[in-house]
């Protein structure tokens, strides 16, 4: 049995590019669950409205879609979208190293299914072998 590499989070996949927008001063780190907010835009992904969205107005309307594979830090005052961004579009990915805006995200069955339904599997990987 191989070793494995504890230090990723991305285990295996495909990738593509895509434009992310990410909001004034902020930093989305590598391994980002992404999805498409309710303007469209491809941004880190998350249930609930009061980060993303309002009380009227749902911050998401589809499931989560991607895996953000780098770091992408916007340091300026005004929403930024970035063009050829890594993302993973199909795979598996560690479950402990998936970066969720909202916590409980990462354990809600429906998130999970989501991300599974669109080809991103998140695993829990065992590193004592």
């Amino acid at each position: 049995m191989g070793k494995i590499d504890n230090s990723k989070a991305i285990l295996d996949g495909v990738y593509s590019d895509a434009t992310v927008t990410v909001p004034a001063k902020t930093t989305y780190a590598a391994n980002t669950v992404l999805g498409f907010n309710s303007s469209g835009k491809l941004t880190a992904f998350s249930t609930d409205n009061n980060v993303a969205g309002t009380s009227t107005t749902p911050a998401f309307e589809v499931e989560p879609s991607y895996i953000l594979a780098h770091p992408i830090a916007n340091e300026t005052n005004a929403a930024v979208d970035y063009p050829l961004a890594r993302v993973l579009e199909c795979g598996d990915v560690d479950i402990d190293k998936a970066v969720f805006v909202k916590t409980a995200d990462a354990s809600s069955a429906k998130v999970i299914t989501a991300l599974k339904n669109n080809g991103i599997r998140l695993v829990h990987v065992d590193y004592a072998n």
